[in-house]
């Protein structure tokens, strides 16, 4: 599943190409993607907007149009969003297909279709996010070591990659970032919130920032079914040291092992030398 690091490189990109950008036309070829609004509706909605601003908030992209609505996306496990040369074909799992003035081609594609797209007033915006009750941002200049452990010592019970995972308490964090944030801070994903101290809690929020910034770095992951606008894998992976590295020495040189274990129903990568 792209995580925040993908979807704010797949933000950038929108925001790079595609600013200014006017939609000739909307085509929903698997309804379903767009919930309960019409497939007529949200065509003649967003044709003739054209694309103002792109932001990311949690793992969703935020796309406003200049006729003061928002399409939001959410790529879940296998979505992309492809800018497409003007007489490319839809694919298989090609969803929605946006053709824009420039002859260029912007597609929604998700091969296990679990992501959506919603439209709605830029108005409602703030509103929308509140209710959905997504946590802070965590490269955001408010989000300090103090706020991210008030956060977690409210879940004292809870393993503490549990609590990275839970998107109410830090925005965007999913597995694989939840691993390489852990394994820099030599924290064991199944401790208890309750056993780790503060200043290992302190250690974590800068481990979390700094994977997640060098992420963005290098565009991403692609792990599995991750590409970015283009079309291109992220250079990440190659530099991951404990997601996906089951079986091999760890690169803290300390003589440990990558191990894999079931934690939540997912697949959680670390060294059990260093981590403790």
């Amino acid at each position: 599943m792209p995580e925040l690091p993908e979807v704010e490189t797949i933000t950038r990109e929108l925001a790079r190409s595609l600013t200014g950008e006017k939609i000739l036309s909307a085509r929903i070829r698997y309804p379903k993607v767009i919930g309960k609004l019409k497939s007529r509706e949200f065509e003649k909605l967003v044709r003739g907007a054209a694309f103002k601003k792109f932001q990311r908030r949690a793992k969703v992209i935020v796309m406003e149009l200049s006729n003061g609505r928002a399409i939001l996306v959410h790529l879940k496990l296998t979505g992309r969003l492809l800018l497409e040369a003007p007489g490319v074909k839809p694919r298989k799992e090609t969803e929605t297909v946006f053709r824009l003035k420039s002859g260029r081609q912007l597609f929604y594609d998700d091969l296990r279709r679990f992501g959506w797209i919603k439209l709605l007033p830029i108005s409602e915006l703030k509103n929308y996010f509140q209710r959905e009750n997504y946590g802070p941002e965590p490269l955001a200049p408010s989000f300090t070591a103090q706020k991210m452990i008030a956060c977690l010592r409210a879940r004292p019970r809870k393993k503490i990659k549990q609590v990275l995972l839970d998107q109410t308490c830090i925005a965007g964090v999913g597995n694989i970032y939840a691993d390489e944030s852990l394994w820099s801070a030599g924290i064991l994903p199944p401790r208890l919130v309750s056993e780790i101290d503060d200043q290992k809690l302190r250690r974590l929020c800068n481990s979390l920032k700094l994977v997640l910034r060098r992420a963005i770095l290098f565009r991403g992951s692609s792990a599995s079914d991750y590409l970015d606008l283009y079309g291109q894998p992220g250079d990440f992976f190659p530099k991951l040291r404990a997601y996906g590295q089951t079986g091999k020495k760890c690169a803290k040189g300390d003589r440990g092992i990558i191990k894999k274990i079931k934690l939540a129903g997912r697949g959680t990568h670390y060294c059990p030398v260093h981590q403790k």
